[in-house]
């Protein structure tokens, strides 16, 4: 009889993990593509306007979708929590985390050692608590106008979000830094079922897949999300309701 009870404990107990396992996300693999550097694009750049030698049609050559089956820029990854304290303010650093990534992706500088990036992500939120009364997270208008106070660069949001305006700017060299309902992606190594609020930027795509670097886990580099899912999941924060519910943006960085 015991043994009975214990062979029919055993299948109960592999049912139950055979199933949370089928539930789990799964992290995807791929091949990734070749990694680009921010100079390279500013020689492409420079290229058409040695060969125009006329700004208005440079603009238009430049902004103009370009044919291309994959690309990866050569973005530096932290994770927001970079010794592994992920109490606060780390553990809503997030949206100062991306704003680092992106912004030494332009100065082509690698990032510094984890102690200093979490000194630099501590300087980023005390100039919020100084100058804002806190630190709160941040809708993309409100980044922005971040970045550009304290980082001075130009922004520019995308409204409307969808896959296809996003690889448009990645192919000029651009990422995308977007927010999200962090309980909607599907990212296995996030805890209680992901943040309320995430901000991640996105690197990369091959097919239909987003290659990115998501702050929210140590395992965030070159992270990719099927390009349904990442897209399902962006919602900006709404202040008034206190939750990821608001429009499908985008946040570009734009150098001077």
């Amino acid at each position: 009889m015991k043994k009975y009870f214990l062979i029919i404990i055993l299948i109960i107990f592999g049912g139950v993990v055979y199933w949370s396992q089928r539930l789990e996300p799964e992290v995807i693999k791929i091949d990734l593509p070749p990694e680009q550097n921010y100079e390279e694009f500013i020689i492409e750049e420079e290229q058409v306007e040695e060969i125009t030698g006329d700004n208005e049609i440079i603009n238009e050559v430049v902004k103009q979708p370009v044919e291309k089956t994959s690309i990866n820029l050569n973005i530096p990854f932290t994770p927001q929590a970079p010794t592994a304290n992920w109490e606060q303010p780390f553990q809503d650093a997030c949206e100062e985390a991306s704003i680092l990534m992106v912004d030494y992706y332009y100065q082509n500088k690698n990032l510094p050692n984890q102690i200093e990036i979490e000194e630099l992500l501590l300087a980023m939120v005390e100039l919020q608590e100084n100058n804002w009364g806190g630190h709160f997270n941040l809708p993309v208008a409100r980044t922005a106008e971040f970045v550009a106070t304290y980082f001075g660069y130009q922004t520019e949001i995308i409204e409307n979000l969808d896959a296809q305006k996003i690889r448009v700017y990645l192919d000029q060299g651009l990422p995308v830094i977007v927010p999200a309902n962090g309980k909607k992606l599907a990212n296995p190594y996030f805890k209680n079922g992901g943040p309320d609020y995430h901000m991640l930027v996105i690197k990369g795509y091959l097919d239909d897949k987003f290659i990115t670097n998501d702050p929210g886990t140590k395992r965030g580099e070159d992270f990719v999300y099927t390009s349904d899912n990442l897209l399902y999941s962006i919602a900006d924060w709404d202040p008034e309701a206190s939750s990821a519910t608001g429009p499908k943006v985008g946040l570009i960085l734009l150098k001077n």
